[in-house]
């Protein structure tokens, strides 16, 4: 019992000592989580100092002034094409690496309200701009849309736009606008494969055929499935544009006299083309096949598409939805490869969001544009001369989709906002921006 003392005093000191180590560990995790915070820190604060540099005020008169032919693309001077080349994310975050990217910290609202309206800045309208006739022309001409107009917006997606300091960036946008919850190697497997030159401009086939051409100008015609299309008889002057867009269940057969039968592009979100599918024994609806010159448009709003892309274009087994629903698959008419399917950014998603349908809904998490306006705004951003077709009817007098075999009433949906975006259409229309088809109920 007289060693009981010494026992205690020995206990004591192990007690002191585990107790030292343990409040040296806790400082060691601080400093490296204050580390963290200040490379986070220090890479927001690289990209607002850049996108300052990047400003419309010296992005809006170079392209002005190659519009009106006063400077064109061979003359820009080396300050103004480093101005829209949107490289300097690689050049000013090399000390980030790919194996720090720990996901962005969900910012309270106020930030959120700044931090969602800085884009990256990209070269990608340079591609877009050899019409002297172009609607961008227009939309920078005109006071009351020239506000709403990023001429360098990235519009499609492609390997150059993937590295660590990205992936931190948009991890803070949900959905369709950024990468938040969506595995990081995931997002670089899927976008490191878009490594074609068809990845980098919506209109690849033109690109290669008139290179050099200044004076070449698309036309596009961007059909919708509104009833208004039902009876219209607008098939032939569809099909006489350059590209015609579709979306959703586009079913052209057997209705080729009111909504033509050619298809440029295919449009759609994996969950929407999922639902288009299962009710394809009502509509007839089959995905497009189309010629070689037919592309498919994706918009990335879940991590299905990237788990989804990365397999289809490496030949690995198609992978179902996560989450509760496991939706199958897709069978697509032909292999998808990296020559024949565009991805759009979610850079240019959250801005036709927030600077185009500007619904009063915009910031719920629910709410984001209809796929019809996703694609209607990606054309309104790349096509020279833009004609709408099957957009803002009237929902009383026509039924839903041109197809239906009767009456269907019109649903508004809590994820998205038609009246605003109707009020888009016919807006831009009254401003001479595109040429919407309109129809009278007595007309139907």
């Amino acid at each position: 019992m007289a060693n009981c003392p010494k026992w205690l005093q020995h206990g004591k000191n192990w007690f002191m000592v585990c107790l030292a180590l343990c409040v040296l560990g806790l400082i060691f995790i601080l400093l490296i989580n204050d580390t963290s915070i200040n490379i986070m820190q220090r890479t927001v604060s690289a990209h607002s100092r850049n996108i300052g540099r990047y400003s419309k005020d010296k992005i809006l008169p170079i392209l002005s002034n190659m519009l009106r032919g006063t400077k064109t693309e061979a003359e820009l001077g080396d300050m103004e094409r480093t101005s829209v080349n949107g490289s300097f994310f690689r050049s000013n975050l090399d000390d980030i690496q790919d194996q720090d990217y720990s996901q962005a910290p969900e910012l309270p609202m106020a930030k959120m309200l700044i931090e969602e309206k800085k884009y990256r800045h990209d070269d990608q309208f340079e591609k877009y701009i050899k019409c002297p006739t172009s609607v961008r022309k227009k939309m920078l001409d005109n006071p009351k849309i020239r506000s709403k107009f990023i001429p360098d917006i990235p519009i499609l997606m492609w390997d150059k736009h993937f590295n660590a300091s990205e992936y931190r960036r948009l991890t803070q946008y949900k959905g369709i606008n950024g990468w938040r919850n969506i595995n990081y190697t995931d997002v670089r497997s899927m976008v490191g494969q878009l490594n074609s030159p068809n990845n980098q401009y919506m209109f690849d086939d033109r690109l290669r055929k008139v290179k050099g051409q200044s004076s070449d100008c698309t036309t596009c015609a961007i059909i919708g499935n509104g009833g208004i299309l039902k009876g219209s008889g607008k098939g032939a002057e569809i099909d006489a544009h350059d590209y015609v867009f579709r979306v959703n269940a586009a079913v052209t057969k057997g209705f080729e006299n009111d909504v033509g039968k050619k298809t440029s592009f295919y449009c759609f979100t994996m969950v929407t083309l999922h639902n288009t599918l299962a009710l394809r024994h009502r509509t007839g609806f089959e995905i497009p096949k189309g010629d070689e010159n037919l592309r498919y448009l994706f918009f990335a709003d879940s991590d299905w598409t990237y788990t989804f892309l990365s397999a289809a274009l490496s030949g690995k087994p198609l992978p179902k939805s996560t989450g509760k629903y496991h939706r199958g698959p897709p069978a697509f008419p032909k292999p998808l490869t990296a020559d024949n399917i565009k991805v759009l950014h979610p850079d240019f998603e959250r801005y036709i969001k927030l600077n185009w349908v500007n619904s009063s809904a915009q910031h719920k998490d629910v709410h984001r544009p209809t796929t019809g306006a996703i694609m209607l705004l990606a054309a309104l951003h790349t096509c020279d001369q833009v004609s709408i077709y099957g957009f803002a009817g009237s929902y009383s007098a026509f039924s839903e989709h041109y197809y239906d075999k009767t009456y269907s009433k019109h649903v508004n949906y809590a994820n998205h906002d038609n009246n605003a975006e109707n009020k888009l259409w016919q807006f831009l229309d009254e401003q001479g921006i595109v040429k919407l088809y309109r129809r009278s109920a007595e007309e139907g």
